[in-house]
């Protein structure tokens, strides 16, 4: 069993909870999750089983979109609603325009604090733990980028609440762009929701209720082929080239793979691409990261480097 399934995380577990659960229902050993969401966010969790372990790192590094609710003039301990309110204001004079002027602001590369309440490592441990402990920790910023951030929604009040969606790069904490973001307004803000909408290609529409993933009988493999992407579809982003038959071979001892070896190159593949390399019959043989373009594919060059090899 390989591949990579989609999960709707529910509300208040950890998204090491929901593998734990998903591994003993599907009873296998390899698995794991390509983003943390936290505990109190919902939403699309890409869960990687058995040979798509070896595609966790180019997982991780997708794009991600989520919508969610900031709330005005209230900030807490841990950027959302699971922390103590350290400050409050009255915000009854924020209007609509003025938080739109802010988001705009905020889209393109920014500098971020992560939340000392995360699951970053920190020294061998994790920050939530030392801040538990009374332990500060100093953190550096990180830059990261924004490439929308839209207003969806404005309730004013005292503490007007916002609803907006945010399409961002890998390690963003969209805590932190509430907190920053509330700091940019001086009335200070918390996140009151969040829901991952999008990781890359995969959108939540396509994921599974945990319940439903449980309630799956083991023996059902026509199910479980509908819920399980292949391998060959687990990076549905790069660009597919497929290999002559009884090549395959020469792919699992890391030989070179020249235009011979080729039965299928896109012609919109460029020079440093990463690729699926597959067989004829569409299993996922390796990554690769292309050597040249393939309008101009050359016979007597070689055409990838390998970055994981996942046939045996």
């Amino acid at each position: 069993m390989d591949g990579v399934l989609l999960i709707n995380k529910p509300e208040g577990i950890t998204s090491y909870e929901v593998v734990k659960r998903v591994k003993k229902c599907l009873r296998i050993d390899k698995i794991g999750h390509a983003g943390t969401l936290d505990p109190a966010a919902v939403g699309l969790l890409v869960v990687c089983i058995g040979k798509a372990t070896k595609l966790t790192p180019f997982l991780q590094e997708l794009d991600k979109t989520y919508r969610g609710k900031m709330v005005f003039g209230v900030v807490t301990s841990t950027f959302d609603k699971e922390g103590e309110i350290i400050q409050e204001k009255d915000a009854s004079s924020l209007t609509k325009e003025k938080v739109e002027g802010i988001f705009h602001k905020f889209q393109g590369k920014i500098l971020q604090v992560p939340p000392v309440y995360s699951a970053i490592h920190w020294q061998g441990r994790r920050l939530y733990d030392l801040a538990r402990e009374g332990v500060k920790v100093k953190l550096s910023s990180r830059e990261v980028q924004i490439y929308k951030l839209k207003l969806l929604g404005f309730s004013p009040g005292v503490h007007p609440e916002v609803e907006f969606e945010v399409s961002c790069s890998k390690g963003t904490y969209i805590r932190s762009l509430c907190k920053d973001v509330g700091e940019a307004s001086s009335f200070g803000a918390y996140q009151s929701f969040l829901c991952r909408t999008k990781i890359g290609p995969f959108s939540l529409e396509k994921a599974k209720d945990l319940e439903e993933i449980e309630n799956i009988d083991m023996t059902d493999k026509k199910r479980l082929d509908e819920i399980i992407y292949p391998l060959s579809e687990s990076l549905p982003h790069f660009p597919k080239v497929v290999v002559k038959e009884g090549t395959e071979k020469l792919v699992k001892w890391g030989r070179p793979l020249y235009f011979a070896h080729l039965s299928t190159i896109p012609s919109t593949m460029e020079k440093g691409d990463r690729v699926r390399i597959c067989s004829k019959k569409g299993d996922l043989l390796a990554i690769g990261v292309s050597l040249q373009n393939g309008f101009y594919f050359a016979k007597d060059r070689v055409g990838f480097k390998y970055l994981r090899v996942l046939i045996n």
